[in-house]
């Protein structure tokens, strides 16, 4: 009986250094961990990764379009090979850019920096990217990214960023007055987002502010720009500039009553400041600060659905709240998405509000 023990094939290929082994071994290695999947233990999934991101570079495209397609949902997946592959080639990147659950904001911004146009455009149109990604996106001033990020609802914009995209777009009216239509507009940045938006948007804003403001902006904006006409007539007549506007009346408006927008108060939410949220949304709704606090923290999806409709929420937030605010550990259904669209259908903002309300005690 002979001693001589067997080879594996993939130590086989490891022993040779020569670039078709290297690619043969790239691709054995990556059939094999494909084929194993999530069945595989922690142990083989790490040396299967370690293995194919030390060879990176030697797999051939076909080898890294199979990984990448297999990888783009799985929740399993080694996030240093996600993060090779999110910074490949952009039809290698795209379905992990645009769908990998794993990759993290700390990729994103690096694939941000490295990566080109369409890279880009992929992690503006991504749900739920943070801060530090909007804010590199924000950064590229890229029009055309800078658009997608605006209808984006879910994406989190800092407030200097905001005002940064808002600044970028004010040539680009249709984009400019999604941007300034988002739940998430500070506060802050109402009354310019209001000078230089466009009718519809502006009754998207006037909506989150009292009644004496709104018709204060209203005031100020058709009197600032009747009185720039006048002057520039003197001259050759062009449109009164829109800073000078908003510069007006954002100092007219300062100090006056002005309502936290509903993504605003989103934003506080996930970073853990529960209670300001509920006092931003019983402010909102001006109903009992106990009484809303009792029935959002309930977690039942029609209560935050009500609150979020009788607040001008957009309808994708409501599944951020429940399962931030989510305290039985139940997961998100589609019976829960039924509820949220029949919410949607059957009542307006004041009916919600209502049917929100309805048996509250302070």
């Amino acid at each position: 009986m002979s001693n001589k023990s067997t080879h594996h094939p993939l130590i086989t290929l490891a022993e040779n250094s020569s670039r078709e082994s290297r690619e043969a071994l790239v691709a054995a290695t990556a059939a094999q961990f494909l084929n194993t999947g999530d069945e595989a233990s922690l142990m083989e999934r790490t040396l299967f990764s370690d293995i194919l991101v030390k060879l990176y570079n030697f797999a051939r495209q076909e080898v890294r379009l199979k990984l990448s397609a297999t990888l783009a949902m799985a929740d399993w997946a080694p996030i240093e090979l996600v993060r090779e592959l999110a910074m490949d080639s952009f039809d290698i990147a795209q379905p992990i850019l645009a769908f990998c659950p794993i990759l993290n904001d700390d990729i994103l911004v690096e694939v941000v920096k490295a990566c080109g146009f369409d890279h880009r455009m992929t992690i503006a149109e991504r749900p739920c990217i943070g801060e530090i990604v909007t804010h590199g996106l924000i950064e590229t001033e890229d029009k055309k990214i800078l658009s997608t990020l605006a209808t984006n609802v879910t994406a989190r914009i800092a407030a200097n960023d905001f005002e940064r995209a808002m600044n970028v777009l004010s040539d680009v009216p249709d984009s400019l007055n999604a941007l300034v239509s988002r739940h998430d507009l500070p506060p802050s940045l109402i009354a310019a987002a209001f000078a230089i938006a466009g009718a519809e948007a502006r009754d998207a804003i006037t909506s989150r502010v009292s009644p004496r403001l709104a018709s204060r902006l209203m005031n100020t904006v058709a009197e600032t720009t009747a009185e720039i006409a006048k002057d520039v007539t003197k001259n050759l007549f062009h449109h009164p500039m829109p800073e000078r506007v908003a510069e007006t009346v954002r100092k007219t408006a300062r100090n006056m009553d002005v309502k936290p927008t509903p993504g605003f108060l989103v934003a506080a939410l996930m970073r853990g400041e529960r209670e300001q949220f509920v006092r931003g949304i019983a402010r909102i709704l001006e109903l009992p600060v106990a009484g809303v606090g009792r029935k959002l923290v309930s977690a039942e999806t029609e209560s935050i659905a009500l609150a979020a409709r009788a607040a001008n929420f957009d309808s994708s937030i409501v599944r951020t709240i429940y399962e931030t605010l989510e305290t039985r550990s139940i997961p998100w259904s589609i019976g829960d998405d039924r509820t949220v669209a029949l919410v949607w259908m059957r009542c307006s903002p004041g009916a919600a509000r209502t049917a929100f309300a309805k048996g509250m005690t302070n």
